[in-house]
């Protein structure tokens, strides 16, 4: 043991703080009218659990009921919390630690007004030392939002434009979120009451008033320069040393007195050979801890933790760099190609959710590929068990800051002084994290600025302009910052300027070559669609429909997203290219075979997103990435989300997946350029694999085969020309048309060894896709599936006749993979996981959407 360690164990380690989160005991009653304290004794409360909402509050008691037409915005509701504690001490500060209330309200602590906020983003800490007792009670009130704005529509400034994302444009003068008031695509419920934790917080000895840091990379050594600034609760007991630490490596405090009791502290830490954090598609995602101690004069010594460290580069490009060619993010001198998406909370209603929700969730983003996740202007700041998730699943953050669309009142020196300290707040926590990548001002104002005709340079402002990137400077040092998402260029929504919302593909009804000539650099939001949910989904769906469920039922139709005052709504855009890619009438099939219909939408939407996705990704293209609207949906239904709002993947979910993978193939169509095969290798190990490309007529006739033995280095990507690979032209893409086609399907896959399971497969229908379906025996369907000793079950499929879209599944069972083709005459091999305790399945089945009817496969070892 080294003289050091011997010293901190000799010390007396304090308890310098105790939290005791409030979340029993909790009450809310609802009032008509506005009220006071004393003035409660004709409500009714009923039992609370917190933190939530009132909308939360009343699901629990079974009052909420979507679509019903319940405004929580035009009510007041009281939440009560009653907890015993102790009186504080004379060296103890007590306080209470207010997550975040929305919006308008005042909290009373045994019967003393103690707070009134007009933000659901700020966080309190108010000091009640001299006001806790043995009993105690706590009295928050979120008042009337609606009543609040009334005044307001006469006030002058009016605003300047109007935006139909939200129907109360007086909504600019309160900081909440818009979910909930959107009509579009997140009508209800608005988010009421205290959303966040509220915690008790005793801290003796020592008050960390405030901690910043900065990381750096000098050479191949990790620099962390921290500053803190505590206040002593004893009496002439001063610091005397203290030290920073990550394992094994450690850094000595200089301590400097500011003022009586106060003292500010600064460390350098240096960490040789520091392990790099990467996004976990290209690399280890290592993270360092990082703890505090602070030796007291009395020979004891108080130690806390804070951020875990990451030590990476970032740079943001918003036009292709000279380096790379490409636009958007490098870490640690390598270009990353971005595939994000939009976040969704886990449950809009109660706005909260705990770590292994979170994890879950963002787990489940990270096993489709994506490595950013943006917070999108429209929702909320996440919390502090968010963004560490992210540091540690390798997770990009593109942080919005809480504005969109609307015209923010700045010229308001009440509303600026609050936005300015929710701003320095909010980057001043990202600072910490190595997943941050982005900050970026607000969503869509200078867009809508623009669209309105209007000079686009009204949406951006002093704020976004010039204060915003000053504090983000400060607070965030190092974090790249844009004003708005989408802008740049001559027009803030042009696409080959910036940073682009692009939804060519998608909601404008463009052709997928839109993807290429529209020369995307960086997609801040992309194809949004109507995404059909997995048909267990439906049933539930269909479970709470009087009636029984129709594709035209308000059940359905609610959840369908749809641009406030249009004529459509995403459902007709899925349709536009269910008729494009199937060469179906979306009407006619809806009206004669409903169960069909959603059966080739559901493929329809993930081959649309992994076939612009794969244009953006290849070699030659200068696009640095896009999210995706949205990674859930906030209802069950056909929403936008890739997986339902139970965390179930939908059918583009597996389609993503296989297209955002890290090691990963596919192909563009370049006209009577051929077809052209991309393999990505974005991972920190050399590729050594077999590229193989097949071609088949009929679904089961091979016409061409071919292989090359790759070698595709660290971060790497390569492009072949199919015919290239076969030595000869055989009008791969079906451009030139002479005479009928002779092959209808293309196969390439990649393969560690030659002639095992691929790695990565990718098929394309040159010809065009073929919406019949023929009896699933003609398939010539071969399955095994064997139990394994973890509980799982192995199955190893084949056929004869290529089967397109297939499912294997089971009753509370989860597979690997899901709407895959299988090549003809070669093996695929699907891992299938029991959901559910008990006795795994004892079989499974089978369905392709080329076929009609199911295959049953009895489990070896099975039930």
């Amino acid at each position: 043991m080294t003289a050091s360690c011997q010293k901190d164990c000799a010390l007396a380690k304090l308890d310098a703080v105790s939290r005791s989160p409030l979340t029993v005991n909790w009450e809310m009653a609802r009032a008509s009218d506005a009220r006071t304290p004393e003035t409660l004794h004709d409500l009714k409360f009923m039992p609370a659990q917190m933190p939530g909402t009132a909308a939360s509050v009343l699901r629990q008691h079974g009052a909420w009921q979507p679509g019903a037409g319940m405004n929580p915005d035009a009510e007041e509701f009281w939440f009560r919390c009653l907890f015993d504690s102790n009186p504080a001490r004379p060296d103890e500060e007590v306080a209470l630690e207010i997550g975040g209330i929305a919006t308008l309200s005042e909290v009373w602590f045994n019967g003393e007004p103690i707070l009134k906020s007009s933000s659901m983003f700020t966080q309190h800490r108010v000091d009640v030392s001299s006001l806790v007792r043995h009993r105690n009670e706590l009295l928050i009130v979120c008042r009337a939002l609606t009543t609040a704005m009334r005044p307001l529509r006469t006030q002058l400034p009016r605003t300047r434009w109007r935006t139909r994302v939200v129907s109360e444009q007086q909504l600019r003068w309160f900081r909440t979120t818009l979910l909930g008031r959107a009509p579009g695509f997140a009508p209800e419920p608005p988010c009421v009451g205290p959303w966040r934790p509220v915690t008790l917080v005793r801290r003796q000895h020592v008050v960390v008033e405030n901690l910043s840091r900065q990381v750096s990379i000098e050479g191949t050594t990790g620099v962390v320069r921290a500053e803190l600034r505590i206040r002593m609760l004893r009496p002439n007991i001063n610091p005397a040393a203290g030290w920073l630490r990550s394992g094994e490596h450690r850094a000595p405090i200089q301590w400097d007195r500011a003022e009586q009791g106060q003292f500010t502290g600064r460390v350098v830490l240096r960490i040789p050979d520091v392990r790099l954090w990467w996004p976990h598609t290209h690399g280890e995602s290592s993270l360092y801890p990082a703890q505090f101690v602070i030796e007291l004069a009395d020979g004891s010594n108080v130690e806390f933790d804070d951020v875990p460290v990451g030590f990476r580069s970032l740079e943001f490009d918003a036009a292709p760099s000279k380096k790379t060619g490409k636009a958007g993010f490098s870490i640690n001198g390598v270009h990353v190609f971005c595939r994000g998406v939009v976040w969704t909370p886990p449950d809009v209603i109660a706005w909260t959710s705990g770590e292994d929700v979170l994890r879950q969730r963002l787990g489940l983003m990270r096993d489709a590929g994506f490595n950013l996740i943006r917070l999108a202007g429209t929702t909320a700041y996440e919390s502090d068990t968010f963004h560490r998730l992210c540091d540690e699943l390798g997770l990009f953050i593109w942080q919005d800051m809480m504005f969109a669309n609307m015209d923010y009142p700045f010229a308001d020196p009440a509303f600026l002084t609050i936005v300015q300290a929710e701003a320095e707040a909010e980057l001043s926590r990202l600072a910490k994290h190595p997943s941050s990548a982005m900050i970026c001002g607000n969503s869509e104002i200078e867009q809508q600025v623009g669209m309105l005709g209007m000079d686009a340079a009204l949406g951006r402002g002093a704020f976004f302009a010039e204060e915003l990137p000053c504090i983000a400077k400060r607070c965030a040092p190092g974090l790249p910052y844009i004003p708005s998402a989408p802008s740049g260029g001559d027009l803030p929504f042009r696409t080959r300027h910036g940073v682009s919302n692009y939804f060519g593909v998608g909601a404008y009804l463009r052709p997928f070559e839109d993807a290429r000539r529209a020369e995307v650099l960086f997609a801040s939001e992309c194809l949004a669609f109507s995404n059909i949910p997995e048909p267990e989904t439906i049933d539930r769906i269909a479970m709470r429909s009087a009636g029984g469920l129709s594709l035209v039922h308000p059940e359905w139709k609610r959840a369908i997203p749809r641009d406030a005052g249009a004529s459509w709504d995403f459902e007709d855009v899925r349709d536009h290219y269910l008729k494009l890619l199937y060469q179906v009438d979306p009407a006619a099939l809806r009206r004669g075979d409903a169960a069909r219909y959603l059966e080739l939408s559901r493929m329809v939407s993930g081959e649309a997103m992994a076939e612009v996705f794969g244009e953006w990704r290849r070699r030659d293209s200068s696009c640095g990435g896009g999210s995706l609207l949205f990674c859930a949906d906030l209802e069950l239904g056909a929403g936008w989300g890739i997986v339902d709002s139970g965390d179930n993947p939908k059918a583009a979910w597996w389609f993503l997946k296989r297209a955002l993978a890290p090691c990963t193939v596919w192909t563009t169509d370049e006209g009577l350029n051929g077809i052209d095969i991309h393999v990505a290798n974005d991972g920190a190990e050399t590729m050594n694999a077999t590229l193989r490309v097949a071609m088949y007529l009929h679904g089961g006739q091979k016409t061409e085969e071919a292989e090359t033995e790759l070698i595709i280095e660290p971060h790497g990507s390569a492009t072949f020309g199919l015919e290239q690979m076969l030595g000869r032209f055989v009008d791969a893409s079906c451009a030139y048309g002479f005479g009928p086609p002779r092959h209808d399907l293309i196969c390439v896959s990649l393969h560690r060894q030659k002639g095992d399971i691929p790695i990565a497969q990718a098929f394309r229908f040159p010809a065009g896709r073929c919406s019949g379906r023929v009896p699933i025996s003609e398939l010539g369907i071969s399955a095994q599936a064997t139990q394994l000793e973890d509980g799982s079950i192995e199955v190893l499929l084949g056929c004869l006749r290529f089967a397109n879209g297939v499912r294997v599944s089971a009753a509370n069972t989860f597979a690997d993979d899901a709407y895959f083709g299988i090549e003809p005459g070669t093996c695929r091999k699907v891992i299938v996981t029991p959901t559910t305790s008990g006795l795994p399945p004892s079989t499974l089945y089978l369905t392709a959407v080329n076929a009609e009817g199911r295959v049953p496969i009895p489990v070896r070892g099975g039930a």
